[in-house]
Protein backbone atom coordinates (compact mmCIF):
# COMPACT_ATOMS: atom_id res chain seq x y z
CA UNK A 1 0.00 0.00 0.00
CA UNK A 2 1.58 2.95 -1.09
CA UNK A 3 1.59 6.29 1.18
CA UNK A 4 -0.94 8.10 -0.71
CA UNK A 5 -3.53 4.94 0.26
CA UNK A 6 -2.68 5.25 3.67
CA UNK A 7 -3.06 8.95 4.21
CA UNK A 8 -6.06 8.71 2.23
CA UNK A 9 -7.34 6.31 4.67
CA UNK A 10 -6.26 7.37 7.69
CA UNK A 11 -7.75 11.05 7.25
CA UNK A 12 -11.45 9.36 6.08
CA UNK A 13 -10.89 7.57 9.58
CA UNK A 14 -9.77 10.76 11.37
CA UNK A 15 -13.32 12.35 10.22
CA UNK A 16 -14.66 10.16 12.57
CA UNK A 17 -13.18 10.64 15.40
CA UNK A 18 -14.73 12.74 18.04
CA UNK A 19 -11.72 13.46 20.17
CA UNK A 20 -7.86 13.27 20.12
CA UNK A 21 -5.14 12.42 22.19
CA UNK A 22 -1.46 11.91 22.12
CA UNK A 23 1.46 9.82 24.73
CA UNK A 24 3.82 11.32 23.51
CA UNK A 25 4.49 8.22 21.15
CA UNK A 26 1.47 7.45 19.88
CA UNK A 27 -1.80 9.24 18.76
CA UNK A 28 -4.91 7.98 20.26
CA UNK A 29 -8.16 8.78 18.66
CA UNK A 30 -11.22 8.39 20.43
CA UNK A 31 -14.60 7.15 18.15
CA UNK A 32 -18.20 6.47 19.31
CA UNK A 33 -19.25 3.04 19.17
CA UNK A 34 -21.89 4.19 16.27
CA UNK A 35 -19.05 6.06 14.67
CA UNK A 36 -16.46 3.45 14.94
CA UNK A 37 -18.40 1.30 12.58
CA UNK A 38 -18.28 3.44 9.67
CA UNK A 39 -14.28 2.90 9.49
CA UNK A 40 -13.97 -0.75 11.17
CA UNK A 41 -13.06 -1.71 7.87
CA UNK A 42 -10.58 0.78 6.89
CA UNK A 43 -8.67 0.16 10.59
CA UNK A 44 -8.58 -3.74 9.68
CA UNK A 45 -7.08 -2.98 6.90
CA UNK A 46 -4.41 -0.68 7.88
CA UNK A 47 -3.55 -3.19 10.69
CA UNK A 48 -1.55 -4.85 7.49
CA UNK A 49 0.89 -1.63 7.43
CA UNK A 50 3.17 -2.69 10.24
CA UNK A 51 4.58 0.96 10.75
CA UNK A 52 1.38 2.10 12.21
CA UNK A 53 1.23 -0.14 15.13
CA UNK A 54 -2.49 -0.51 15.15
CA UNK A 55 -4.26 -0.96 18.27
CA UNK A 56 -7.39 -0.95 19.03
CA UNK A 57 -8.95 -0.53 23.07
CA UNK A 58 -12.86 -1.20 23.95
CA UNK A 59 -12.76 -1.06 27.55
CA UNK A 60 -14.75 1.92 28.11
CA UNK A 61 -18.26 1.38 27.17
CA UNK A 62 -19.16 4.66 25.00
CA UNK A 63 -15.96 5.32 24.09
CA UNK A 64 -13.23 3.26 21.71
CA UNK A 65 -9.65 4.40 21.53
CA UNK A 66 -7.25 3.51 18.39
CA UNK A 67 -3.78 3.85 19.33
CA UNK A 68 -1.95 5.15 15.72
CA UNK A 69 2.05 5.62 15.32
CA UNK A 70 1.96 8.37 12.88
CA UNK A 71 5.46 9.06 11.85
CA UNK A 72 6.79 11.03 8.72
CA UNK A 73 8.24 7.91 7.61
CA UNK A 74 4.23 7.82 5.78
CA UNK A 75 4.24 11.67 5.16
CA UNK A 76 2.80 12.70 8.88
CA UNK A 77 4.10 15.61 9.91
CA UNK A 78 3.52 17.20 13.41
CA UNK A 79 4.49 20.76 12.24
CA UNK A 80 5.46 22.48 9.17
CA UNK A 81 9.07 22.98 10.40
CA UNK A 82 9.45 19.35 11.00
CA UNK A 83 8.28 18.89 7.86
CA UNK A 84 10.95 21.52 5.67
CA UNK A 85 13.31 19.87 8.40
CA UNK A 86 12.83 16.12 6.69
CA UNK A 87 12.48 17.45 3.51
CA UNK A 88 16.10 19.72 3.67
CA UNK A 89 17.57 16.35 4.47
CA UNK A 90 15.74 14.46 1.91
CA UNK A 91 17.90 16.95 -0.62
CA UNK A 92 20.64 16.56 1.15
CA UNK A 93 20.84 13.20 0.53
CA UNK A 94 19.51 13.19 -2.49
CA UNK A 95 16.51 10.82 -1.66
CA UNK A 96 12.88 10.73 -3.33
CA UNK A 97 10.81 13.40 -2.40
CA UNK A 98 7.34 12.29 -1.58
CA UNK A 99 4.09 14.78 -2.28
CA UNK A 100 1.04 13.41 -0.57
CA UNK A 101 2.12 14.05 2.58
CA UNK A 102 -0.36 15.63 5.71
CA UNK A 103 0.49 18.17 8.32
CA UNK A 104 -1.17 18.54 11.57
CA UNK A 105 -3.10 21.80 11.61
CA UNK A 106 -3.49 22.54 8.32
CA UNK A 107 -6.19 22.59 5.97
CA UNK A 108 -6.34 20.97 2.72
CA UNK A 109 -5.51 23.83 0.49
CA UNK A 110 -2.68 24.96 3.11
CA UNK A 111 -1.29 21.30 2.53
CA UNK A 112 -1.10 22.04 -1.21
CA UNK A 113 0.41 25.61 -1.08
CA UNK A 114 3.15 24.11 1.16
CA UNK A 115 4.05 21.21 -1.33
CA UNK A 116 4.04 23.83 -4.06
CA UNK A 117 6.52 25.99 -2.17
CA UNK A 118 8.26 22.49 -1.98
CA UNK A 119 8.77 21.92 -5.41
CA UNK A 120 9.69 25.45 -6.26
CA UNK A 121 12.11 24.97 -3.17
CA UNK A 122 13.80 22.19 -4.18
CA UNK A 123 13.79 23.68 -8.05
CA UNK A 124 15.89 26.93 -6.17
CA UNK A 125 18.54 24.34 -4.57
CA UNK A 126 18.67 22.24 -7.98
CA UNK A 127 20.18 25.79 -9.46
CA UNK A 128 22.25 27.14 -6.57
CA UNK A 129 23.93 23.58 -6.38
CA UNK A 130 24.37 23.68 -10.05
CA UNK A 131 26.04 27.07 -10.52
CA UNK A 132 28.00 26.98 -7.14
CA UNK A 133 30.96 25.09 -6.34
CA UNK A 134 30.45 23.15 -3.35
CA UNK A 135 27.43 22.99 -1.11
CA UNK A 136 28.09 22.95 2.74
CA UNK A 137 25.35 21.32 5.30
CA UNK A 138 24.60 22.51 9.01
CA UNK A 139 24.38 19.03 10.15
CA UNK A 140 21.81 19.74 13.38
CA UNK A 141 19.73 21.56 11.06
CA UNK A 142 20.38 20.61 7.77
CA UNK A 143 20.25 24.42 6.27
CA UNK A 144 22.48 24.45 3.23
CA UNK A 145 25.18 27.12 2.41
CA UNK A 146 26.42 27.28 -1.34
CA UNK A 147 30.56 28.01 -1.84
CA UNK A 148 31.44 30.08 -4.74
CA UNK A 149 35.27 30.03 -5.43
CA UNK A 150 35.65 33.05 -8.07
CA UNK A 151 38.74 34.14 -10.05
CA UNK A 152 38.93 38.12 -11.55
CA UNK A 153 40.19 41.58 -11.50
CA UNK A 154 43.91 42.05 -13.22
CA UNK A 155 45.82 39.81 -10.38
CA UNK A 156 43.59 37.29 -10.60
CA UNK A 157 42.79 37.06 -7.31
CA UNK A 158 40.85 34.35 -5.87
CA UNK A 159 38.05 34.73 -3.25
CA UNK A 160 35.75 32.30 -1.85
CA UNK A 161 31.62 33.38 -0.93
CA UNK A 162 29.99 31.28 1.06
CA UNK A 163 25.92 31.63 0.59
CA UNK A 164 24.01 30.35 3.13
CA UNK A 165 20.44 29.90 2.47
CA UNK A 166 18.62 29.67 6.21
CA UNK A 167 15.49 31.46 7.72
CA UNK A 168 13.55 30.44 10.81
CA UNK A 169 10.37 31.99 9.81
CA UNK A 170 7.52 30.29 10.58
CA UNK A 171 5.98 31.06 7.12
CA UNK A 172 8.97 30.91 4.90
CA UNK A 173 8.39 28.10 3.35
CA UNK A 174 5.08 29.06 2.14
CA UNK A 175 6.62 32.10 0.22
CA UNK A 176 9.03 30.59 -1.83
CA UNK A 177 8.23 31.00 -5.23
CA UNK A 178 8.88 29.42 -8.55
CA UNK A 179 12.12 30.11 -10.41
CA UNK A 180 11.78 31.42 -13.83
CA UNK A 181 14.26 28.99 -15.15
CA UNK A 182 14.16 25.73 -16.60
CA UNK A 183 17.05 23.67 -14.37
CA UNK A 184 17.39 21.63 -17.86
CA UNK A 185 19.13 24.79 -19.35
CA UNK A 186 22.05 24.77 -17.12
CA UNK A 187 22.51 21.13 -17.25
CA UNK A 188 22.05 20.26 -20.76
CA UNK A 189 25.88 20.04 -22.27
CA UNK A 190 26.38 22.48 -24.92
CA UNK A 191 27.90 25.70 -24.83
CA UNK A 192 24.74 27.84 -24.08
CA UNK A 193 24.20 25.79 -20.94
CA UNK A 194 27.70 26.35 -19.94
CA UNK A 195 27.43 30.30 -20.72
CA UNK A 196 23.78 30.36 -18.52
CA UNK A 197 25.70 28.60 -15.71
CA UNK A 198 28.84 30.70 -15.83
CA UNK A 199 26.15 34.42 -16.11
CA UNK A 200 24.05 33.46 -13.36
CA UNK A 201 26.22 32.60 -11.36
CA UNK A 202 28.67 35.98 -11.76
CA UNK A 203 24.97 38.19 -11.57
CA UNK A 204 24.85 36.05 -8.13
CA UNK A 205 27.76 37.47 -6.54
CA UNK A 206 27.76 40.57 -8.15
CA UNK A 207 24.31 40.77 -6.35
CA UNK A 208 25.75 39.86 -3.19
CA UNK A 209 28.46 42.63 -3.66
CA UNK A 210 26.17 44.83 -3.52
CA UNK A 211 24.43 44.10 -0.49
CA UNK A 212 24.97 46.04 2.63
CA UNK A 213 26.66 43.59 5.04
CA UNK A 214 23.70 43.23 7.38
CA UNK A 215 21.95 41.93 4.00
CA UNK A 216 24.34 40.07 2.71
CA UNK A 217 23.46 37.07 4.98
CA UNK A 218 19.51 36.40 4.22
CA UNK A 219 20.39 37.36 0.04
CA UNK A 220 19.33 33.61 -0.86
CA UNK A 221 16.13 34.04 1.45
CA UNK A 222 15.23 36.93 -0.37
CA UNK A 223 15.83 35.88 -3.41
CA UNK A 224 13.38 32.60 -2.71
CA UNK A 225 10.90 35.17 -2.01
CA UNK A 226 11.30 37.53 -4.72
CA UNK A 227 13.05 35.95 -7.60
CA UNK A 228 13.42 39.17 -10.18
CA UNK A 229 15.99 40.49 -7.77
CA UNK A 230 17.63 37.65 -9.56
CA UNK A 231 16.72 37.50 -12.51
CA UNK A 232 16.53 40.93 -13.47
CA UNK A 233 20.07 41.36 -13.05
CA UNK A 234 20.65 38.06 -15.18
CA UNK A 235 18.49 38.90 -18.09
CA UNK A 236 20.92 42.26 -18.63
CA UNK A 237 23.95 40.42 -17.89
CA UNK A 238 23.23 37.91 -20.16
CA UNK A 239 22.12 39.96 -22.98
CA UNK A 240 25.30 42.10 -22.25
CA UNK A 241 27.43 38.49 -22.06
CA UNK A 242 25.48 37.40 -25.70
CA UNK A 243 26.10 40.74 -28.03
CA UNK A 244 29.69 40.82 -26.45
CA UNK A 245 30.02 37.50 -27.85
CA UNK A 246 28.75 37.93 -30.67
CA UNK A 247 30.76 41.22 -31.99
CA UNK A 248 33.93 39.35 -31.00
CA UNK A 249 32.50 36.53 -33.35
CA UNK A 250 32.07 39.13 -36.09
CA UNK A 251 34.89 41.04 -35.41
CA UNK A 252 36.78 37.34 -35.57
CA UNK A 253 35.43 36.78 -38.78
CA UNK A 254 36.23 40.39 -40.86
CA UNK A 255 40.10 40.22 -39.49
CA UNK A 256 40.14 36.85 -40.74
CA UNK A 257 38.74 37.84 -44.58
CA UNK A 258 41.05 40.73 -44.22
CA UNK A 259 43.95 38.97 -43.70
CA UNK A 260 43.18 36.56 -46.47
CA UNK A 261 42.56 39.04 -48.77
CA UNK A 262 45.63 40.85 -47.69
CA UNK A 263 47.68 37.46 -47.91
CA UNK A 264 46.30 37.02 -51.76
CA UNK A 265 47.19 40.71 -52.39
CA UNK A 266 50.95 40.29 -51.24
CA UNK A 267 51.24 36.87 -52.81
CA UNK A 268 50.02 38.82 -55.70
CA UNK A 269 52.81 41.33 -56.32
CA UNK A 270 55.61 39.54 -54.89
CA UNK A 271 54.89 36.68 -57.57
CA UNK A 272 55.21 39.86 -60.34
CA UNK A 273 58.24 40.94 -58.73
CA UNK A 274 59.39 37.75 -58.82
CA UNK A 275 59.10 37.40 -62.47
CA UNK A 276 60.74 40.89 -62.99
CA UNK A 277 63.59 39.51 -61.62
CA UNK A 278 63.93 36.67 -64.14
CA UNK A 279 64.78 39.64 -67.41
CA UNK A 280 68.12 40.53 -66.13
CA UNK A 281 68.28 36.60 -65.13
CA UNK A 282 67.95 35.50 -68.69
CA UNK A 283 70.07 38.42 -70.01
CA UNK A 284 72.99 37.28 -67.68
CA UNK A 285 72.83 33.50 -68.76
CA UNK A 286 72.17 33.84 -71.87
CA UNK A 287 75.27 36.01 -72.22
CA UNK A 288 77.26 33.59 -70.14
CA UNK A 289 75.78 31.14 -72.94
CA UNK A 290 76.54 32.68 -76.22
CA UNK A 291 79.70 34.97 -75.14
CA UNK A 292 80.12 38.62 -76.08
CA UNK A 293 78.98 38.74 -80.05
CA UNK A 294 76.41 40.46 -81.83
CA UNK A 295 74.69 37.25 -82.39
CA UNK A 296 74.94 36.89 -79.11
CA UNK A 297 73.65 40.51 -78.17
CA UNK A 298 70.64 39.95 -80.75
CA UNK A 299 69.52 36.32 -79.14
CA UNK A 300 69.57 38.09 -75.67
CA UNK A 301 67.56 41.19 -77.06
CA UNK A 302 64.98 39.00 -78.42
CA UNK A 303 65.08 37.15 -75.01
CA UNK A 304 64.56 40.02 -73.33
CA UNK A 305 61.83 41.13 -75.67
CA UNK A 306 59.52 38.22 -75.02
CA UNK A 307 60.44 38.07 -71.73
CA UNK A 308 59.01 41.76 -70.52
CA UNK A 309 56.01 40.95 -73.45
CA UNK A 310 55.01 38.14 -70.65
CA UNK A 311 55.95 40.00 -67.83
CA UNK A 312 53.78 42.74 -68.68
CA UNK A 313 50.64 40.79 -69.76
CA UNK A 314 51.44 38.91 -66.24
CA UNK A 315 51.28 42.55 -64.42
CA UNK A 316 47.72 43.54 -66.77
CA UNK A 317 46.49 40.58 -65.78
CA UNK A 318 47.58 41.48 -62.29
CA UNK A 319 45.64 44.78 -61.90
CA UNK A 320 42.56 42.88 -63.12
CA UNK A 321 42.64 40.66 -60.01
CA UNK A 322 43.68 43.88 -57.93
CA UNK A 323 39.95 44.68 -58.56
CA UNK A 324 38.16 41.43 -58.36
CA UNK A 325 39.72 40.78 -54.94
CA UNK A 326 38.73 44.45 -53.61
CA UNK A 327 34.93 43.63 -55.00
CA UNK A 328 34.86 40.50 -53.55
CA UNK A 329 35.87 41.97 -49.68
CA UNK A 330 33.95 44.70 -50.55
CA UNK A 331 30.79 42.55 -51.02
CA UNK A 332 31.91 39.97 -47.73
CA UNK A 333 32.35 43.21 -45.41
CA UNK A 334 29.38 44.47 -46.67
CA UNK A 335 27.57 41.12 -46.07
CA UNK A 336 28.82 41.00 -42.77
CA UNK A 337 27.54 44.64 -41.85
CA UNK A 338 23.82 43.87 -43.12
CA UNK A 339 23.98 40.15 -41.28
CA UNK A 340 24.50 41.70 -37.80
CA UNK A 341 22.78 44.85 -38.30
CA UNK A 342 20.55 44.85 -35.21
CA UNK A 343 17.44 47.83 -35.31
CA UNK A 344 16.82 46.96 -31.67
CA UNK A 345 21.11 47.58 -30.48
CA UNK A 346 21.98 50.76 -32.56
CA UNK A 347 25.06 50.69 -30.66
CA UNK A 348 26.14 47.56 -31.33
CA UNK A 349 25.62 47.96 -35.09
CA UNK A 350 27.48 51.51 -34.84
CA UNK A 351 30.59 49.40 -33.82
CA UNK A 352 29.93 46.30 -36.50
CA UNK A 353 29.75 49.25 -39.20
CA UNK A 354 33.09 50.91 -38.05
CA UNK A 355 34.82 47.80 -37.87
CA UNK A 356 33.86 46.83 -41.00
CA UNK A 357 34.32 50.18 -42.91
CA UNK A 358 38.09 50.52 -40.76
CA UNK A 359 38.59 46.65 -42.56
CA UNK A 360 37.60 48.00 -45.94
CA UNK A 361 40.03 51.61 -45.64
CA UNK A 362 42.75 49.28 -44.56
CA UNK A 363 42.15 47.04 -47.82
CA UNK A 364 41.96 49.89 -50.36
CA UNK A 365 44.96 51.65 -48.74
CA UNK A 366 46.75 47.81 -49.72
CA UNK A 367 45.66 47.79 -53.43
CA UNK A 368 46.62 51.29 -53.85
CA UNK A 369 49.95 50.21 -52.65
CA UNK A 370 50.26 47.04 -54.56
CA UNK A 371 48.67 49.02 -57.64
CA UNK A 372 51.49 51.34 -57.43
CA UNK A 373 54.48 48.57 -56.58
CA UNK A 374 52.75 46.80 -59.85
CA UNK A 375 53.36 50.46 -61.78
CA UNK A 376 56.40 51.03 -61.19
CA UNK A 377 57.63 47.73 -61.78
CA UNK A 378 55.79 48.54 -65.49
CA UNK A 379 58.08 50.95 -65.75
CA UNK A 380 61.14 49.72 -65.18
CA UNK A 381 60.65 47.13 -67.60
CA UNK A 382 59.74 49.42 -70.27
CA UNK A 383 63.17 51.98 -69.25
CA UNK A 384 64.99 48.80 -69.13
CA UNK A 385 63.74 47.82 -72.77
CA UNK A 386 64.28 50.88 -73.87
CA UNK A 387 67.25 51.32 -73.04
CA UNK A 388 68.64 47.67 -73.67
CA UNK A 389 67.09 48.97 -77.69
CA UNK A 390 69.04 51.78 -77.86
CA UNK A 391 72.49 49.63 -76.52
CA UNK A 392 72.00 47.31 -79.07
CA UNK A 393 71.17 49.80 -81.85
CA UNK A 394 74.48 51.63 -80.94
CA UNK A 395 76.00 47.69 -81.45
CA UNK A 396 74.82 47.47 -84.28
CA UNK A 397 75.61 51.06 -85.71
CA UNK A 398 77.82 50.29 -88.09
CA UNK A 399 75.86 47.85 -90.02
CA UNK A 400 72.93 50.01 -89.92
CA UNK A 401 74.65 52.88 -91.18
CA UNK A 402 75.85 50.88 -94.36
CA UNK A 403 72.55 49.17 -94.67
CA UNK A 404 71.26 53.21 -95.22
CA UNK A 405 74.03 54.06 -97.12
CA UNK A 406 73.81 51.03 -99.62
CA UNK A 407 70.28 52.28 -99.89
CA UNK A 408 70.43 55.74 -100.26
CA UNK A 409 73.27 55.03 -103.06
Amino acid sequence: MSNEEILSLLLKIKEKATDFENDGTYHIWCFKRSDFEFVTKDIECLKGVNTLSIEVDYKLENIIKVSILLTPDIGWYQSIDEYFKILRDNIRYNKNINYSFFIEGLSPSEIEEIACSSKAYIHWCDIFSKISDHVEYDNANMWPSYIFVMEGGKSQKITTYKLPLKCIENDFLKTVKISPCDISTLTNVDLHSYERKLVLRTSLIELYNEFEDDNKYPLLVNILKAPNILWDLFYINYEVYINKYSINKVIHEIEIQKLDFLSKLNSLVQEHQTKSLSIPAVLVSTAIIKGWSLSGLLLIFIAMLLTCFVVIMGISNAKKSLLDIMESSNKTMTYFSKENYDIDDLKLTTKIKKITKDAILKLENKKDDAEKTLNKLEFMIFSSAAIWSLFVLYQFKDIITSFITKIIS
